[in-house]
């Protein structure tokens, strides 16, 4: 999970993919230099998927990293105008990430 800080999207995609039990590692970090955990080349190195929340942070990933990592990245066009856990933000996530990783609904 990759946004521009590292501070509120991400880590917070990366919450609700372990709250929603998916079968996979997932990490969190920023694009920017000040980022809580930036993005670094071992991070897409070791990356089967890369959900980024802006194009934005696409192109960061494909001109810093190259064509080839760029090609795992999904983009969940997510704007960066929510907090934190902020329920507004975990319901946009929810269904976006279900789609972009091809995971099941939760059952009810």
């Amino acid at each position: 999970m990759v946004c521009t800080g590292n501070l509120d999207r991400s880590p917070t995609a990366a919450m609700v993919l372990a709250e929603m039990c998916a079968p996979m590692w997932v990490s969190s970090a920023g694009t920017e230099p000040w980022a809580k955990n930036p993005v670094t080349l071992e991070l897409v190195a070791e990356a089967d998927v890369i959900c980024v929340m802006e194009e934005a942070h696409h192109r960061y990933i494909r001109d810093r990293f190259g064509a080839t990592h760029a090609e795992k990245v999904l983009v969940l066009d997510i704007p960066d105008n929510y907090v934190c856990w902020e329920d507004k933000l975990i319901h946009l996530l929810k269904p976006k990430l279900r789609a972009a990783l091809g995971l099941k609904s939760a059952r009810r």
